[in-house]
């Protein structure tokens, strides 16, 4: 029996939720789910609003850090309250087949390493910022876009197992409460599990690794963090397939299951969270010996852009009367002060003090808008920035008033946008908004373009 993977992700790892076409290749994907035992928790957090405890943090983003670069990016995640990373995968296979290797390992087929060891940089580090890591196992880039049999999933499993037990004897006793968790990398949807038949093949896959960890590590939690696209299901489509798959498998005290709410990725509209994280829920108690956490997420997949902390305040919100814990995807790659606009971090540090966002004043809007049509059909804008852009994260581009692009601030010059998708012959208004770290726009810059046929 060959089941095929639905080409659905881009070459970020954690961008796919447009399955766009629905090219229901069939796949196995498979997760463990960790969850929490009441419908709805009341002691989430003693200050009784939601903050996020932990990050992603990926490889390309620290493979040149050095411990003084580290030790700066984790004091910040210490600042807003966090205690752990996830850093995944140790292992990736592209899709060239070509093998990634993060840390000094001897696997067989590894072809590619750092020239530093990633996996050591992070524990050390850890350990003396005093937070808690999970190691994410191995990945194959088949998942999204190949055919493959059962048999090759479970060769992926037996090869998480051997990567395991190699990270194990080099790391653990190093680092005994530091490397805290396992990852489980290879995410879930709520498309391609809907049958009996492949919810088996599943919670086999799972529980290769599972028992597997549970004797080489018992006291090392074990977390996924599958995702949904409600265009290919429903809430209740969804719980019944996670109730069925954790009916089969061996998690054990403790395991996590910390789906993504899928707003970043545009999985789900944020209106609808409450309803899918309610569905979860139910299955969820089906298995009280798992923890449920939420894996936020903290980008806008339309432009590649934080999203503004409003929006990621409101996630946390509605998941938080279902939850144990939040960590998020990802707060080092998009919030941290060495990777975004500073002000994002700044905002939120305030945030977790109070509960409550900054009431930062309505941001100065650019000046001078112009626009220009190209003889290909574009359109160029070109405009002023404001004078003062200390608590300015970006600026909002409208065509006839649709978002078309979200441009941020990081220590550059943003005065001017083509259109490349301009429609020929008719006439397009253009707003352009400057906005700061909590969603607040200015009054905007309006522009008319005017064309020779109207």
């Amino acid at each position: 029996m060959i089941i095929h993977l639905p080409a659905i992700r881009e070459i970020n790892a954690k961008m796919k939720y447009l399955i766009q076409g629905f090219k229901l290749l069939s796949i196995f994907l498979f997760a463990s789910t960790f969850i929490a035992c009441s419908d709805k928790l009341d002691d989430y957090n003693p200050e009784n609003y939601p903050i996020a405890d932990g990050t992603f943090i990926q490889d390309y983003l620290v493979k040149n850090w050095d411990d003084a670069q580290w030790q700066k990016e984790l004091a910040a995640l210490k600042e807003v309250g966090m205690h752990y990373l996830v850093l995944a995968p140790t292992l990736n296979m592209d899709e060239d087949g070509v093998n990634r290797i993060i840390y000094d390992g001897s696997l067989p087929g590894t072809v590619v390493k750092y020239p530093v060891d990633l996996v050591e940089n992070c524990l050390r580090n850890a350990q003396k910022a005093g937070l808690k890591v999970f190691l994410g196992l191995n990945f194959d880039e088949k998942w999204w876009s190949a055919g493959f049999c059962p048999e090759w999933l479970y060769e992926q499993m037996e090869l998480g197992n051997q990567l395991a037990d190699e990270l194990t004897q080099r790391y653990k006793n190093r680092y005994k409460e530091t490397l805290h968790g396992w990852y489980w990398v290879w995410e879930v949807d709520n498309l391609n599990c809907t049958t009996p038949e492949r919810q088996k093949v599943l919670a086999h896959a799972l529980n290769i690794n599972i028992d597997h960890l549970s004797k080489i590590t018992p006291d090392m939690p074990f977390m996924l963090c599958p995702f949904v696209n409600y265009r290919v299901g429903t809430p209740e489509q969804n719980r019944e397939m996670w109730i069925n798959v954790f009916a089969q498998t061996h998690f054990r005290e403790g395991d996590i299951f910390a789906p993504q709410d899928c707003v970043g990725a545009g999985g789900l509209e944020i209106e609808m969270l409450d309803e899918w994280f309610k569905e979860i829920s139910v299955a969820v108690k089906t298995k009280p010996e798992l923890l449920f956490w939420s894996d936020a997420e903290t980008f806008d997949q339309r432009f590649w852009t934080s999203a503004t902390l409003d929006r990621f305040v409101r996630q946390m919100e509605v998941a938080k009367p279902y939850v144990s814990n939040i960590i998020t995807f990802a707060y080092s790659h998009y919030y941290s002060p060495l990777s975004a606009n500073k002000n994002f971090h700044r905002s939120y540090i305030e945030y977790v003090e109070t509960g409550i966002l900054p009431h930062e004043p309505m941001p100065e809007p650019v000046g001078y808008l112009t626009s220009f049509a190209q003889f290909d059909g574009t359109v160029d804008l070109f405009w002023k920035e404001p004078e003062n852009k200390e608590n300015i994260v970006g600026c909002s581009v409208y065509r006839d008033s649709i978002l078309i692009m979200n441009l941020q601030y990081q220590n550059q010059i943003i005065d001017t946008f083509r259109d490349k998708n301009a429609e020929q012959g008719r006439n397009h208004e253009y707003r352009i908004c400057t906005y700061n770290s909590v969603g607040v726009e200015s009054t905007p810059a309006i522009t008319v373009l005017k064309t020779d046929k109207e």
